[in-house]
């Protein structure tokens, strides 16, 4: 398997690409299998690593996370007035969550740059998630939400569970064993199934700008023009993960832009992306305490269906 794979979304397009895909995916398991038979053993690690994190994690109450994603987006021969400027964005979101008692806390900044490092822009947001009520600052202001479904609020929060979902659909191999930090860890090469790699990648582009996908053939781009590296490190203590990091290029050029061709010139917008998903802080006490400024907070009534009114809040 090579470190990088060009990944294809025709099985999506396509139910009929999708029915020989399964076909070949098939004959190729069957030919892998035999293969591996014939040198006197099946090797059984990868399998069981999904195994082992889908049990440690059911065991999991509390954990502490923290992503870190910088990116770069550059146009290459975009001119005119109007025209778009690349820029260089920097992520950082950390987060607790306690899992018995449905609550968490995030807290998410960005830094803007433009590639010529003349302008910069910032931004921050805090959530907390306490008593079926969510919390949140933006610019300042706090405002708190009552939530009709806390549970699936905290299943929205819960990136471990994100994770192993991602995980769970994908082909994973065992690179090897390391220590970090002092802890031995697995080294898991992974390959995302072909909805998860789309996910991925649209979530990274729209993050720049939600602009972008709409400038590009996101199907095409998946068959043409991206570039994945995906690993994640296990703890072989715990089996739970420790971190995950994704490497991607994204290259809409002729072809993948939607611009006629005999206007697309030499025109293209580059991505990249490296995104690290750390983990830890299993089982360790998560009390969620409130800012003094957002116990004050005014709390809204949800969003409810047509019709209905809300109950007044006491």
């Amino acid at each position: 398997m090579t470190d990088s794979r060009k990944m294809s979304r025709s099985s999506i397009a396509a139910q009929g690409a999708e029915g020989g895909g399964q076909v070949l995916k098939r004959i190729l398991l069957v030919v892998a299998l035999a293969a591996a038979a014939l040198a006197g053993c099946v090797d059984d690690d990868r399998g069981e690593a999904k195994k082992l994190m889908a049990g440690a994690a059911e065991e999991v109450e509390s954990y502490r996370f923290e992503i870190e994603m910088d990116q770069t987006v550059e146009y290459r021969n975009f001119s005119g007035q109007g025209s778009l400027e690349g820029e260089k964005v920097a992520l950082w979101w950390q987060g607790e969550i306690n899992l018995t008692d449905n609550s968490s806390m995030e807290a998410i900044s960005s830094k803007r740059t433009t590639l010529a490092g003349d302008r910069t822009a910032d931004d921050a947001v805090e959530v907390y998630f306490l008593n079926d009520t969510r919390y949140q600052r933006m610019g300042g202001e706090w405002i708190g939400l009552l939530e009709p479904d806390p549970v699936h609020r905290i299943e929205n929060s819960d990136q471990l569970a994100h994770l192993l979902e991602m995980i769970e659909r994908a082909e994973v191999e065992v690179a090897g064993t390391e220590r970090v930090g002092g802890d031995r860890v697995r080294r898991l090469k992974v390959v995302p199934d072909d909805d998860t790699a789309f996910g991925i990648m649209l979530g990274q582009i729209s993050s720049i700008d939600p602009r972008i996908p709409l400038m590009i053939d996101m199907n095409v781009l998946m068959e043409r023009g991206t570039e994945l590296e995906w690993t994640v490190l296990v703890s072989e203590e715990t089996g739970l993960p420790t971190e995950s990091r994704i490497s991607a290029v994204y290259s809409a050029g002729p072809g993948v832009l939607r611009v006629p061709p005999e206007a697309a010139g030499g025109m293209e917008i580059v991505i990249e992306t490296t995104e690290v998903r750390r983990f830890g802080g299993y089982g360790e006490p998560v009390t969620i305490i409130l800012p003094e400024e957002a116990r004050e907070a005014p709390i809204l009534p949800p969003d409810l269906p047509e019709g209905e009114d809300p109950e007044p809040l006491t």
